[in-house]
């Protein structure tokens, strides 16, 4: 059954990259002429840098040290584990839906606890490369 299943996707596969594969072929590689070389002057820019005596305002970006939690990775990892819980658990139970009604609650939990899992790791990431993309738990 698996086998099957690997060799109809393999099939599928095969059909959706050879019109791209033979587009390529035939077209060949994009190049400019080498005798149509313009260029443009390049526009003289003159900086002025000037001190500022009391300095700039700055605006707090990703913590907050007086909020309640103010660790972004740990926020992140809470807020994507709700979202990917609730959207993985409401997908999941619709899907088993048309087969048989009582199944819905087993598939919708089964879905959530995945989407729990995955919403987790990403939002971990998210929380270490873009801190200021994670929402803070306020005072």
């Amino acid at each position: 059954m698996v086998r099957g299943t690997f060799r109809k996707a393999g099939r599928k596969l095969i059909a959706g990259v050879l019109p791209i594969a033979a587009a390529v072929a035939f077209a060949g590689v994009a190049a400019a002429e080498p005798g149509q070389v313009a260029q443009a002057p390049a526009p003289v820019v003159q900086q002025v840098v000037e001190p500022v005596a009391g300095g700039l305002p700055l605006q707090e970006v990703a913590t907050n040290p007086g909020a309640q939690n103010s660790d972004p990775v740990a926020n992140g990892a809470v807020t994507g584990a709700m979202a990917g819980a609730a959207g993985s658990g409401i997908l999941s139970g619709v899907s088993c839906l048309p087969g048989f009604i009582v199944a819905a609650i087993p598939c919708a939990i089964i879905g959530a606890i995945n989407g729990a899992l995955w919403g987790t790791a990403i939002g971990v990431i998210v929380g270490l490369v873009a801190p200021g993309a994670v929402p803070q738990v306020l005072p």
